[in-house]
């Protein structure tokens, strides 16, 4: 099944994104407060290769995966954490379709992309889904200091477009340091794209995955 095979090999390394080596936000920008898609201001992003169009914050800004590892190395205060981004990140471009990465340094925010070949997304995949990354968080949860609590987790499919949405609080008790993984799985126009979203902080991300054009 494509589900399983691609989204599998992603939740494996989603559950351990780059966390407590960052510093907190420097501050809390607009686009941290926004709650109604018609006061989104942002900037839109065409994905050549893959017809996609993302809109964003304007403080965004896309990066290579050399380029995003050299610029977290310069913020790093966890080496160990920076070869498991180093791991994560050569997995997700093994995968198969193609690897975006775009950073906010204004509040310490990375949002990531990978498109997969097309596949609805039923209830019952996102059930799935959800198993399997609380399943990663269980077992990185015995080997790092990291504490993984799930905030929400939604399947919507309105015939058209199908999208799972699950956001998670992930604690280092030991530094006294926190993020929040904002991740969305989302199916439409024969498009399959695996959404996520690192940030110091929950944010209310919708309007901008709802501006997005597959």
């Amino acid at each position: 099944m494509v589900l399983r095979k691609s989204i599998v090999l992603f939740l494996c390394f989603i559950a351990i994104s780059f966390t407590s080596c960052l510093e907190v936000a420097k501050g809390i920008s607009h686009w941290t407060q926004i709650e109604d898609i018609e006061a989104v201001e942002g900037k839109t992003h065409y994905l050549g290769d893959d017809g996609i169009k993302l809109f964003l914050p304007t403080s965004f800004k896309r990066y290579s995966s050399i380029k995003y590892l050299a610029l977290l190395d310069s913020l790093a205060t966890d080496h160990k954490e920076l070869e498991i981004e180093r791991t994560r990140l050569k997995h997700m471009r093994e995968m198969d379709g193609n690897h975006y990465i775009y950073f906010d340094d204004t509040v310490n925010a990375t949002y990531t992309l990978n498109t997969i070949p097309y596949t609805p997304i039923s209830r019952q995949d996102a059930k799935f889904v959800l198993g399997i990354i609380r399943q990663n968080q269980e077992q990185l949860s015995e080997l790092t200091d990291l504490d993984y609590t799930k905030i929400t987790a939604k399947h919507n499919d309105n015939g058209k477009t199908q999208i799972f949405k699950a956001i998670f609080k992930i604690e280092n008790q030991k530094l006294q340091q926190q993020a929040f993984q904002h991740a969305y799985f989302i199916s439409s126009n024969n498009k399959t794209v695996l959404i996520n979203l690192m940030a110091p902080f929950e944010v209310y991300f919708d309007p901008f995955i709802e501006k997005m054009i597959l």
